[in-house]
C-alpha cells in the first residue's frame, strides 16, 4: 500500500532531503462587495499554477462596514473548514464613524497570536485610492466621489479604460505600477506621520492596502 503524502509542498531537497514547507492560507474579507472582490481575485489568479500550491487565498465581499467586518471575519475563521494564517481586512474611511474606524487597527492586533494575524487594509477616503496611486502621487485632501473621478481620470488618460464601479480587471490593468504605487502609499505615510496625523481617519488621503503585497507579492507571477 502506498503511505498517503504530508500535507504541504515540496520546495527542493537540502543534503539530500526533501524539505517539507506548510502552504499559507489567506482570507480576504471585504467592505465592498463587487469592486475590492474583483481586484483581489485578480490578484489571487496572478499567484500561478505552482504558487497556488504554496498560497491559497480566498476572497469574501461582504457589504459589512468597520466593526461588523471585523466581527464576520472572526466567524468565518470559527466555522470554515480550513484554518487561515492571514486574515485581511479591508475597508473604508468613506461616512463612517472615525471611532469605529480608528478601531479596526486596535482590535486586529488584539486578535492576532501566533497562529493566526489579523491585518487592517483601510483607506481613507475609499479604496479606490489604491489603484490611484499606480499613476500619481497626491496628498490631497478628497471625498469618495472625488477620489473614484480622479481614478477615472487617470485610467482613461494612461489606459484608454473608462472606470466605473465594480469593474472586472482592475487588477490586471494597473498591476504593473504596483512598485509605482507602493512608493507613493509610503510618502503618504510619512507625510501624515510628520504633520502628527497618526489616527487612519485623520489620514486623509493614506491607504494601508498595498500591505497585502508584503507577503503575497513574491508569489504572483508577471
Amino acid at each position: 500500500m502506498v503511505a498517503k503524502k504530508p500535507k504541504g509542498w515540496r520546495s527542493g531537497k537540502r543534503g539530500g532531503r526533501s524539505r517539507m514547507v506548510q502552504m499559507t492560507r489567506h482570507l480576504v474579507v471585504s467592505e465592498g462587495k463587487e469592486t475590492e472582490p474583483r481586484y483581489f481575485e485578480g490578484m489571487r489568479a496572478a499567484l500561478g499554477a505552482a504558487n497556488e500550491r504554496k498560497v491559497a487565498i480566498v476572497v469574501k465581499g461582504t457589504g459589512k462596514h468597520t466593526l461588523d467586518l471585523l466581527d464576520f471575519a472572526v466567524e468565518h475563521c470559527r466555522y470554515a473548514p480550513e484554518t487561515f494564517d492571514h486574515v485581511w481586512l479591508v475597508y473604508d474611511k468613506d461616512d463612517f464613524p472615525a471611532s469605529d474606524f480608528d478601531a479596526m487597527e486596535r482590535k486586529c492586533t488584539e486578535l492576532s497570536d501566533e497562529s493566526r494575524t489579523f491585518h487592517a487594509l483601510w483607506s481613507n477616503p475609499c479604496f479606490e485610492l489604491w489603484p490611484l496611486l499606480h499613476f500619481r502621487y497626491t496628498s490631497a485632501p478628497m471625498s469618495a466621489a472625488e477620489c473614484q473621478r480622479a481614478l477615472a481620470q487617470a485610467m482613461s488618460k494612461d489606459l484608454g479604460i473608462e472606470y466605473r464601479k465594480n469593474l472586472g480587471g482592475l487588477f490586471e490593468a494597473v498591476d504593473d505600477k504596483r512598485g509605482e504605487a507602493l512608493q507613493r502609499a509610503g510618502r503618504l505615510d510619512t507625510h501624515h506621520r510628520e504633520l502628527g496625523n497618526l489616527k487612519p481617519s485623520l489620514q486623509n488621503p493614506a491607504t494601508k492596502v498595498g500591505e497585502i503585497f508584503d507577503v503575497i507579492g513574491p508569489y504572483l507571477v508577471g
